[in-house]
């Protein structure tokens, strides 16, 4: 059976994160991406780089793509991409806004000659506004838009980066959703349009409750360590922590049940909600001392019994080890040409008829350059030449640093 995006495809100049996990999702739908990298390569390759060449960050990023190398600062450069971007259904790009303008590259060059393309770009900022031109990362969304510092627990309070990597992940996700659902639009009208996704319209969106309530009442919620006593994490007796979620009224005796509190079910402190939250500080010391009298395995055991939502809070190296992510091809194995058989992170989208495909391993850098430009027509001299003179192919550098064991 076809996958998805079979067909369609995708030129990829994007660098770091945000814009290289849309392509990831893309590839592993079937779309076929050619990714345009510099010839010094994208500067992800050399991120965590280990000793053995192994980067996860770059692996986990660039899956399912072919490697071109393309010098965009030279004016043939950027002839060879327009060819490339007059065949492909979609071109994704994540430089600082003015960049591809500068090249040539920018949308309305690009639509005029291909109507059909999906121009799909990636910012810091968005594309309007006083800081629209000004750099951006990931960490900088999260300390712009108030991320960080709820994070922290809120004003006055130290602001915390809880995951560096979840504007541009999260940005990624919606990319690849403001692309297909173009592609969409496409199949209805016949036409492309221009596609965008920013590092800070994400981050509000992914705190869009916690945003409306400051814009209404003008401050935030507060930050507390559990939001709830029914909602939030518990030491047990291992020194483990089990997550508990009880937030509707229905799980408030389950719970009790579960921890050997039923007296308390009915007991006017806390047998509803508002109580409980009053109340807080007792109930919390109650279930503290409840939860840490046994293990968390007996806990768990109890409130699953009970069907209460509760989870053990693991280590990656636990998540790894655990069935449920495997019966679901969240995470999966793969065969590497360098590494061997890897355990590696898989679709997070599953559909029905015309499921995702774990896309092939991340290539080495330039590989695909000469029979990407050949399906152009190009025939062998005029790559040789343009090979020879910088225009196409990885620098010599770049090639040795890419080797296990070659410089970070």
């Amino acid at each position: 059976m076809a996958a998805p995006l079979e067909g369609i495809r995708v030129l990829d100049f994007t660098r770091y994160q945000q814009g290289p996990f849309a392509t990831v999702i893309l590839a592993d739908f079937g779309a076929d991406v050619v990714k345009v990298e510099e010839p010094n390569g994208d500067y992800g390759r050399r991120m965590w780089r280990e000793a053995d060449g192994f980067s996860a960050f770059w692996e986990a990023l660039d899956r399912g793509k072919k490697s071109v190398c393309i010098d965009l600062r030279q004016p043939e450069g950027c002839d060879l991409a327009l060819l490339l971007a007059d065949r492909a259904d979609v071109l994704v790009e994540n430089f600082r806004p003015g960049t591809m303008e500068k090249w040539g590259l920018g949308p309305d060059v690009v639509l005029a000659r291909n109507p059909r393309i999906i121009y799909a770009r990636a910012t810091g900022w968005g594309s309007k506004g006083p800081m629209a031109g000004l750099p951006s990362f990931d960490q900088i969304a999260q300390a712009f838009s108030g991320f960080a510092q709820h994070s922290g627990g809120g004003p006055g309070h130290r602001p915390e980066v809880p995951y560096p990597g979840i504007a541009d992940q999260t940005g990624g996700m919606n990319l690849a959703l403001g692309i297909m659902t173009a592609l969409f639009v496409r199949e209805r009208t016949g036409k492309g349009q221009v596609v965008e996704v920013s590092l800070l319209g994400t981050q509000l969106a992914l705190q869009a409750p916690e945003l409306l309530h400051v814009l209404h009442f003008g401050e935030e919620r507060p930050r507390e360590f559990r939001a709830a006593p029914t909602v939030g994490h518990y030491r047990c007796s291992d020194d483990r922590w089990v997550m508990i979620v009880g937030i509707d009224q229905k799980f408030w005796p389950r719970i009790a049940r579960a921890l050997g509190l039923d007296h308390l079910v009915d007991d006017p402190r806390f047998a509803r909600g508002g109580a409980r939250y009053r109340n807080r500080a007792e109930l919390e010391a109650i279930m503290e001392a409840a939860f840490a009298a046994n293990t968390s395995a007996h806990w768990l055991e109890r409130l699953r019994a009970e069907d209460v939502p509760a989870s053990l809070v693991q280590e990656y190296r636990e998540l790894a080890e655990s069935e449920q992510p495997w019966a679901n091809g969240y995470l999966a194995e793969q065969d590497h040409p360098r590494f061997g058989r890897q355990r590696v992170v898989g679709p997070h989208i599953q559909l029905s008829e015309t499921p995702p495909r774990l896309a092939f391993p991340a290539r080495d850098l330039g590989v695909d350059t000469e029979s990407v430009l050949a399906e152009l027509g190009l025939d062998a001299d005029t790559i040789a030449s343009l090979k020879q003179r910088g225009v196409i192919g990885p620098a010599p550098a770049a090639v040795r640093s890419a080797s296990p064991g070659g410089a970070n």
